[in-house]
């Protein structure tokens, strides 16, 4: 992602940046600052933030404005066992101590075209005070904001019919990547939020997946979801052919493995639930065995089966290599 104009432009306007820059530079334009002038901008950033995470610590909980893996590393060094003594250690940095939510390094390739991670646009949204409902609206350009409202080659009314027959609550299938020959089972929640955008939850192994509907194309369901844990995408798409009350979807996932970070696609079953059980997000997923057996034909047995039985649930793809060792896997895998 790049940083947005809107971004910039705030940042470049704020007054706790722009009393800390003063008398630093004639030259107004930030494309032109040095390292020394990003690093004074990152500390009154780092400072603020770190602030607004002792004030509001499901930053933290839910990994907004640090990874998961950063934040665990962080926790070993400074040997924390939880949040909260981390959110402690926040509170007794001195004022010359600064943690180090975005450094001057990273701002200054944000302003030579740098691409940005969703974990430091956080960041710099936290600075701002942007309310977490204009997250998405602030990280896109504004044409393409208006475009995903109203998404390009979907279709006019293709949100309107997703609205009108596919939301509700789903138990999402698909096999693990770790060789164990396991099946997950989890909830897959898509609702209407308060804009009128048709948005998606799903925890999958501890990974949590916030996302939107892209709409219909094709007979094809169209989903971008982001992890909240991980610096990973994912995108869905599932087959719905002229069906206006399907029971099951069956379509695929495009992501990495967060082991090898290689690209994954894994086949996907959405099961659809009667009602709309308010408490359906607090299920948390289960790990089934294909040696699971089972004494009736449930809806979990009958996918199991099928899953058991079926090939090609899992493609992972190989690390980029040259034609020769193209050709040797060709031979090995015939």
């Amino acid at each position: 992602m790049i940083l947005t104009e809107k971004i910039k432009k705030a940042l470049e306007h704020h007054p706790d940046i722009q009393a800390a820059l003063k008398g630093t530079s004639k030259d107004p334009l930030w494309n032109n600052f040095t390292r020394t002038q990003f690093n004074l901008i990152a500390r009154v950033i780092n400072k603020k933030v770190s602030k607004e995470a002792l004030s509001n610590t499901d930053l933290l909980d839910m990994h907004l404005i640090i990874g998961k893996q950063q934040l665990e590393k962080q926790m070993d060094h400074l040997g924390c066992a939880h949040i909260h003594e981390f959110s402690k250690h926040l509170q007794e940095l001195r004022e010359y101590q600064v943690f180090n939510w975005i450094s001057g390094k990273t701002l200054q390739s944000y302003w030579a075209g740098g691409s940005a991670k969703y974990v430091k646009l956080n960041v710099l949204l936290v600075f701002l005070q942007i309310p977490y409902s204009n997250w998405m609206a602030w990280q896109q350009n504004e044409a393409d904001y208006v475009e995903t409202q109203k998404p390009h080659g979907f279709g006019r009314s293709s949100l309107a019919l997703i609205k009108s027959y596919y939301l509700g609550n789903y138990f999402l299938y698909y096999q693990k990547t770790d060789g164990s020959k396991n099946i997950i089972k989890t909830p897959f929640i898509l609702k209407e939020n308060e804009s009128g955008q048709v948005v998606v939850k799903s925890v999958s192994e501890g990974h949590r997946y916030s996302g939107k509907v892209m709409g219909i194309r094709d007979g094809c369901l169209y989903i971008n979801c982001q992890n909240l844990d991980f610096d990973e995408m994912e995108q869905y798409v599932f087959n719905i052919g002229l069906e206006t009350k399907p029971e099951v979807l069956f379509g695929v996932s495009n992501t990495i493995s967060v082991k090898n970070r290689r690209a994954v696609a894994l086949k996907n079953i959405l099961v659809k639930q009667a009602g709309a059980d308010p408490a359906f997000t607090q299920i948390p997923e289960i790990e089934i065995p294909f040696t699971q057996t089972y004494g009736h034909k449930s809806e979990e047995a009958l996918v199991v089966n099928y899953l058991r039985n079926a090939g090609n649930n899992i493609i992972i793809t190989p690390s980029c290599c040259n034609l020769y060792e193209l050709e040797a896997e060709a031979h090995f895998n015939s």
